[in-house]
């Protein structure tokens, strides 16, 4: 079984990850797979520069989908969980494969950036109104090869995460029953 994970950032997909892995799964990231080439080309690791890098990638192999081919190539178990899927293409190729579920996560814009402030990950918007720009470049299609929006509408399960990480971890472990029974 393959989990994808796609979702605004700072929306809960880290916490998604987080009770998966304790159910046994094993945790690969789209970003990972930048990093790594990013790396082999002298490329800084800005979320704007591993944006440039995702689409210079995509027209390079004439593939949309080309980071979820090579992500699931990594897969080596039964039981994955893919994080970080922002075209309709990863999904489709995703779903190339059998026992595919792509969950979405989402929540407003202002709680979404106090956790990015408190995340203190490298690469984060550290303004709100460098977090709206992003935000909207990222979910709106406006950057060529990312449009999360879509990717939400596509997704199998959708979790509104404005609630409490109580109230986030119970909605997980309702779509994860409903999945395993599918299974």
């Amino acid at each position: 079984m393959i989990i994808g994970l796609t979702g605004t950032m700072g929306a809960g997909k880290s916490e998604v990850v987080k009770y998966l892995k304790s159910k046994g799964f094993e945790h690969y990231v789209y970003s990972d797979i930048l990093k790594e080439i990013a790396k082999q080309r002298n490329i800084e690791l800005t979320r704007k520069n591993l944006r440039e890098l995702g689409t210079k990638i995509k027209k390079e192999n004439k593939n949309m989908g080309i980071l979820s081919i090579n992500l699931l190539k990594k897969i080596k178990t039964d039981k994955a969980v893919v994080d970080g899927i922002r075209n309709a293409n990863e999904i489709k190729e995703l779903r190339k494969k059998e026992d595919v579920y792509i969950i979405g996560i989402t929540a407003q814009q202002k709680p979404r950036y106090q956790r990015l402030k408190k995340r203190q990950r490298a690469g984060d918007p550290k303004t709100f109104e460098e977090f709206k720009k992003a935000d909207n470049l990222e979910n709106r299609g406006k950057t060529k090869g990312q449009n999360i929006n879509k990717c939400l509408k596509m997704a199998d399960f959708t979790i509104n995460n404005n609630s409490s990480l109580e109230q986030l971890k119970k909605n997980i472990e309702k779509i994860f029953q409903t999945i395993s029974s599918q299974t």
